[in-house]
């Protein structure tokens, strides 16, 4: 009977009566029971229902939270019920240097040029003409400068504060990302590794029980965001988000097989787990583990390809 009526109200989702429904009320109502009866506990049987909503709205079927058969069914899954402690840990944007330090070594982190908690210390002054400010605990917290001369410090500093006092992984969305809860925000300041005056191509490895399945490519991630999707032995795979599709020449790196190397090692104690990585110049930097790929909010394309991967991810 619950399905059939999610059918019902999902079958007026182009409604803007609809759309405004889900974020002004049933968001901050999953939100607000997550943070005040779940906590930090694994989530019990109406949150699972409160939450399905949503998965029906993007991915078009009723899932299965409990005994989860496909990829999405599996991840939300992960978002809802595990709790481990390493989770918060490769998810918080410093911390998980330390991870990838002890796994591949130094050479492949992003130089880090600060570090802090508070906005109004950052050294401006002392930085080079070009870095990336971000904060550790959440995604989208991203400022690129480019000409430090004509950046407004005003601005920045406004803008960090602000995320500063966000819980991603409460505020956002269903607020079931647990994994970036409990991390206690900063602000770190990295290198600016450019790729020809552009921020770098991003290879995103999916992996399984510490073996790459596939990866996406993704192109110009700030501006016309476009995205291609590839085997382990990079040829065309039939995989893609609701992204546009990058129709240009994609090379594989001549160093490939070494990003599969370490995509492995970084993905090795975990069931699944997507690896991001840079290559720049032939030079492989670590961008980020993520154990949430696609969140709450994106579709994932074809609807066969998600029992498919689903039945790749073994539980460990």
């Amino acid at each position: 009977m619950l399905t059939l009526e999610v059918t019902r109200l999902v079958g007026f989702t182009n409604s803007k009566l609809i759309s405004a429904f889900f974020k002004v009320f049933y968001w901050p109502m999953c939100r607000g029971y997550g943070r005040y009866i779940i906590g930090n506990k694994p989530a019990g049987e109406f949150y699972r229902k409160l939450c399905s909503f949503q998965f029906y709205l993007i991915h078009r079927y009723w899932p299965n939270f409990s005994q989860p058969r496909s990829f999405n069914e599996k991840l939300w899954s992960r978002m809802l019920h595990d709790r481990n402690p390493i989770l918060t840990l490769i998810s918080d944007k410093l911390l998980v240097r330390e991870f990838v330090l002890k796994k591949i070594g130094k050479e492949f982190l992003i130089p880090l040029l600060w570090q802090g908690a508070n906005p109004d210390e950052i050294p401006f002054n002392k930085l080079p003409a070009r870095f990336v400010v971000k904060t550790n605990h959440g995604c989208g917290y991203v400022i690129i400068v480019d000409d430090r001369m004509e950046l407004d410090k005003k601005n920045i500093i406004r803008q960090l504060k602000k995320w500063l006092g966000t819980n991603f992984g409460q505020d956002t969305y269903l607020g079931i990302g647990w994994a970036y809860k409990n991390i206690k925000p900063k602000i770190m300041i990295e290198a600016f590794m450019d790729d020809e005056g552009k921020p770098p191509v991003d290879y995103k490895f999916y992996c399984f029980s510490g073996r790459v399945e596939f990866l996406t490519v993704h192109y110009d991630r700030f501006g016309n965001h476009k995205t291609r999707s590839f085997d382990r032995n990079f040829e065309p795979y039939d995989f893609r988000y609701d992204f546009a599709q990058w129709e240009g020449e994609c090379l594989r790196p001549k160093n490939f097989e070494k990003m599969i190397c370490l995509s492995e090692a970084l993905s090795e104690d975990f069931d699944f787990m997507r690896v991001d990585l840079y290559n720049i110049n032939n030079s492989i930097y670590f961008s980020e583990l993520t154990p949430y790929p696609g969140g709450v909010s994106t579709k994932f394309l074809p609807l066969n390809r998600d029992y498919i991967l689903g039945e790749k991810w073994q539980e460990k």
